[in-house]
């Protein structure tokens, strides 16, 4: 059975195999080397972290790969063989030249290797040996590749990890930036632009640059960081916050401590005790007891709004005391500067801003006399040099020209911002005087439904809309507004038998102004405390002069009733003007109380009830253009022409009247 078996296989293997076998089995054994089966080629670590896989980014094959049977095949058969191993391994260049993104000096010197045997597999003329060569040498490039890698990583390991850290974070750079799309943020978006840009920086070089000095540790850790701090939902969310507000505005009242007097000590004394509205419509020339010669200046430099207790000795009324709620605050912020004097002196503003790089200022400005050559100037942050505030009607001036019988409001543009700490400093050019500036408002926003409301809170003005009708209501704490009198003054009326149309108001304070009107009788001062710096100046002289000037803004043009509250111990008249006080008035008629503790309401808008009110040829809309309008308030001929304390005044549109129907004759 054996040898049937053993014939039977002889013959299938045939002749030739049967010698080859026996051959075989006539020699002495021996253990053949295969060849190597090419590896795949692994995935490249991303980033070239310490954890790459296989280094060994070769095809895997051993210098004879080309040639397995070299004795058993012809010289072209070789040489097609040594070019197809070439090839392969040309295939390798993509992967393997991208693996080293991170290692420029690496990457180059491989890339090199591989534009050397690409030039000899392209040439048609190439030997054998040629090919080989060609094969071996990129091959030694491809393992000293790796080989440097590695030894690169182990020596440098926090380097790598914080590069691969870095790149992760650039990473968010799209979505981050996307957030931030809307002009608002512009800022911010720069910002964080900026620190991508950076980042990107330090990994375009890459790890180990052909040129110039790899990255530190420090540099990349502080890039990465800065990053990751700006992106994280605190700083966005604070960043934003602030960004929100500017496009409105923010408000920022003037403030003594932040007001240097420089040399000068001469002008910088405390604002008069008796002062309450602190701005005027008329010259104010100096101190009354000083010499003609020293009256050109006035010897404080600052006043803040006083509010005063109501009644025949008005008294100074305090600073609210601080709580663990709220810090003291002021009844009224409404401040001015009166002055700039002296080698040094400025006003300096600093603010925390996170909006677009452009932004605007806007304050409220006047003469203290007609007599002044006024001038003004502003640093913002490190500018070498002051530029001009311009007031008139030049073009692109910051404001029309100052006078001081009105409130005028500049804008002013400012650029290159900082993103964070800014400041601006103020001051006056030589031989010219400031104008009284007051509070600061900043934005981001050039829209003008934004600067309506800049000025609606400059000048204490609120819109609101009831029953379909518009109402512009008049704070008199909060808004600015001028007098012509030293006198006249805001009172506060707060007593156990206050009452506002017949209902108890125990608890309740209201604000009404007094001293309006006529020009006979000082306001008694004698119950004043601190007579510091006292001055009975401005005081009118003419009859029926003394008047109070505010501002409405109206959303639209139209004819406007009259709303307020009054008190008063006599019959008194009380007269609304604009304009040259000759026409387009409303003067309403024989307003009292009978004593200071009772409050009422009048409203020219009413036809019963006991608000309703007599008036002058019986006019109950005053004509208002749409935007600012100047208000005169006086007395008329009741009582010598003084008029009531009065307040919380509204100005409600005739939705039905033309404005133009209310253009009245002198009265």
């Amino acid at each position: 059975m054996k040898r049937k078996n053993i014939l039977k296989f002889v013959s299938l293997l045939g002749i030739g195999s049967f010698v080859m076998l026996a051959a075989a089995s006539c020699t002495s054994a021996t253990t053949p080397t295969p060849n190597p089966t090419p590896k795949p080629d692994p995935m490249p670590n991303p980033g070239g972290g310490m954890n790459g896989g296989n280094t060994n980014r070769g095809n895997g094959g051993g210098m004879m790969g080309d040639n397995p049977n070299p004795g058993n095949t012809t010289p072209e058969q070789q040489l097609a063989a040594a070019r197809k191993t070439l090839t392969d391994l040309l295939g390798t260049e993509n992967t393997n030249v991208a693996f080293y993104a991170d290692y420029a000096k690496i990457q180059s010197t491989l890339n090199a290797a591989y534009m050397t045997a690409k030039t000899a597999s392209e040439n048609t003329s190439a030997s054998l040996e040629n090919l080989r060569s060609a094969s071996t040498t990129l091959q030694a490039a491809i393992d000293k590749a790796a080989s440097d890698k590695r030894a690169f990583d182990s020596a440098n390991q926090s380097l790598v990890t914080a590069y691969n850290n870095l790149k992760t974070t650039l990473q968010f750079k799209t979505t981050s930036l996307e957030e931030l799309s809307e002009n608002k943020y512009s800022g911010i978006k720069n910002h964080l632009s900026k620190l991508f840009d950076t980042g990107s920086a330090i990994t375009a070089k890459t790890l180990d640059p052909t040129s110039g000095e790899r990255p530190t540790l420090e540099k990349v850790n502080e890039a990465n960081n800065s990053i990751k701090m700006a992106i994280s939902p605190e700083s966005l969310k604070k960043w934003k916050d602030n960004a929100d507000k500017f496009n409105e505005f923010e408000k920022n009242p003037l403030s003594k401590e932040k007001l240097s007097t420089g040399t000068d000590s001469a002008h910088n004394q405390e604002q008069p005790a008796n002062y309450s509205f602190v701005g005027y419509s008329v010259d104010v020339t100096g101190t009354t007891t000083a010499p003609a010669s020293e009256k050109a200046l006035l010897n404080w430099n600052y006043a803040q709004r006083t509010i005063f207790t109501s009644g025949d000795q008005p008294t100074k009324i305090d600073t609210p005391a601080a709580s663990d709620e709220a810090p003291a605050q002021p009844l009224s912020n409404v401040s001015w500067i009166y002055s700039l004097a002296g080698n040094g002196a400025k006003y300096t503003l600093d603010f925390t801003y996170y909006g677009p790089s452009t932004g605007y200022l806007y304050f409220p400005y006047k003469l203290v006399k007609n007599s002044d050559s006024v001038g003004l100037q502003y640093k913002l942050n490190n500018s070498p040099t002051e530029t001009a505030i311009a007031f008139g009607n030049m073009q692109n001036a910051n404001g029309p020209t100052a006078t001081v019988d009105s409130i005028n409001i500049a804008k002013v543009t400012l650029s290159n911002l900082n993103f964070g700490a800014n400041k601006i400093e103020f001051s006056v050019p030589s031989e010219k005087v400031a104008p009284m500036i007051g509070n600061m408002y900043l934005t981001s926003s050039a829209d003008e439904a934004n600067k309506q409301k800049i000025e609606n809170s400059i000048f204490g003005n609120s819109v609101t809309t009831e029953n379909n009708r518009t109402i512009i209501s008049v704070d008199a704490l909060s808004g600015y507004s001028l007098a012509s009198d030293w006198s006249t003054f805001i009172g506060r009326y707060a007593d156990q038998q206050l009452t506002l149309d017949g209902k108890m108001m125990r608890d309740q304070k209201y604000y009404l102004i007094g001293y309006v009107g006529g020009n006979t009788g000082a306001r008694n001062v004698t119950g004043i405390t601190e007579k510091t710096n006292e001055q009975r100046s401005p005081v009118v002289s003419t009859p029926k002069t003394r008047t109070y000037t505010f501002y409405v803004n109206a959303p639209k043009a139209g004819a406007y009733y009259i709303k307020g509250v009054f008190a008063s111990k006599v019959r008194r008249d009380l007269k609304f003007s604009t304009g040259d006080m000759s026409s387009n008035n409303v003067t309403i008629q024989q307003l009292s109380t009978n004593n200071l503790t009772t409050l009422r309401t009048f409203d020219t808008s009413a036809t019963t009830g006991a608000t309703r009110v007599t008036t002058v040829s019986d006019r109950k809309t005053l004509t208002l253009v749409e935007g600012l309008n100047k208000i005169v308030v006086s007395g008329a001929t009741a009582d010598n022409g003084n008029a009531p304390n009065f307040g919380y005044l509204e100005f409600i549109l005739n939705e039905t009247q033309p404005e133009t129907t209310n253009v009245s004759n002198p009265s």
